[in-house]
C-alpha cells in the first residue's frame, strides 16, 4: 500500500470513528454500594506495623474517608496470630514489640459486619543497599540540587519486585505514587548500580531517608494499576479498570508483606 493510500485509509478510519457512538454502562459504586477499602503493608522495619479499614463512597459524593472503627484485624505465620487493635479513624496498631520477618508466608484476617476478609503475602528479603551517595544533578540560581543513587544485589529467580521512596528527614509523609517502583523481568539475578527514585529535589546540607522494599511481582502489577490509573493524559490512554486486589470477599486494595531497608544520607 503506498504512503498517500495508507494516510488516507487512517484519516477515514479516524473519521469514521467519530461517527458511531456506543453506550458504556460504569459502575460509580452508587446505591449505597459501600465496600471495604484495605491498606496493609507490613514489613520488618523497626517501627509500628499498622493497617488501615475504610469504607468506599458513592462516585458523586463528596469524599470524605469514613474509618472502619469495629473490625477484628489480625495476621498469622507459622503457629503465631498477632491481633491488631483498633488506635482511631480506622487504623488498627499491632503489638508494639511485634516486627515481621522475612522468608515467611503472612495471612490477613478481617472480620467485619458478619463478613470475614482474607489474603497472603510472602515476604521476601530486601537486598541490602551498597553505595548510597548523593548526586549533584543540576544548579538553579546559583543554587545545586541533588538526587541520591544506590546500588543492590537484584536476588536471582524471576518473580521479584522493588518499590523505593526518598524523602527529607523529619517529612516521611510520602503516597505510593511519590516512589518508584520495577520488577525483574529484564534484569533477573544482576547487579542495579546508580539507581534512583528522587522526585523531589535535595539541598546542600540535608537529611535524606531512602526505604526500599522488595514486594514481590503481583505487588508491583498492583502499583502499576494504580499508576496507570492516576496519571492519564491522553487520548489513546486505555479504558478505566478496576484496579485489581488480593483480598477476598470484595474488598478493595492490597495487602503486602516486604522486607524493607533504610538508610540517611546527608548531603554534604
Amino acid at each position: 500500500m503506498k504512503i498517500s493510500k495508507l494516510i488516507l485509509f487512517l484519516s477515514l478510519s479516524f473519521l469514521f470513528a467519530g461517527c458511531f457512538k456506543e453506550e458504556i454502562e460504569l459502575d460509580l459504586n452508587q446505591g449505597g454500594n459501600v465496600k471495604m477499602a484495605v491498606e496493609a503493608w507490613i514489613t520488618d522495619l523497626d517501627e509500628m506495623q499498622t493497617i488501615t479499614l475504610s469504607k468506599t463512597s458513592d462516585y458523586f459524593a463528596d469524599f470524605e474517608q469514613t474509618g472502619i472503627t469495629d473490625a477484628s484485624v489480625e495476621i498469622s505465620y507459622d503457629d503465631s496470630t498477632i491481633a491488631f487493635a483498633h488506635s482511631e479513624n480506622g487504623v488498627y496498631e499491632a503489638p508494639n514489640n511485634w516486627r515481621a520477618e522475612p522468608n515467611k508466608e503472612y495471612t490477613i484476617k478481617i472480620d467485619y459486619d458478619g463478613q470475614t476478609y482474607s489474603a497472603s503475602s510472602f515476604m521476601d528479603e530486601m537486598p541490602d543497599l551498597e553505595n548510597v551517595y548523593a548526586e549533584m544533578f543540576d544548579v538553579v540560581n546559583d543554587t545545586a540540587l541533588y538526587a541520591i543513587l544506590f546500588s543492590f544485589a537484584e536476588t536471582p529467580g524471576e518473580g521479584n519486585g522493588y518499590y523505593g521512596v526518598d524523602y527529607r528527614k523529619g517529612d516521611p509523609e510520602w503516597s505510593l505514587t511519590t516512589g518508584g517502583f520495577t520488577n525483574d523481568e529484564y534484569f533477573d539475578g544482576i547487579y542495579i548500580e546508580d539507581a534512583s527514585v528522587s522526585f523531589e529535589d535535595y539541598y546542600l546540607g540535608e537529611t535524606v531517608v531512602l526505604e526500599t522494599f522488595s514486594i514481590g511481582l503481583e505487588s508491583s502489577n498492583f502499583l502499576f494499576d494504580i499508576q496507570t490509573e492516576v496519571y492519564r493524559e491522553g487520548l489513546f490512554d486505555p479504558p478505566p479498570v478496576n484496579i485489581r486486589s488480593n483480598i477476598s470477599n470484595g474488598a478493595l486494595g492490597y495487602f503486602i508483606a516486604s522486607g524493607a531497608k533504610r538508610v540517611e544520607v546527608v548531603i554534604e
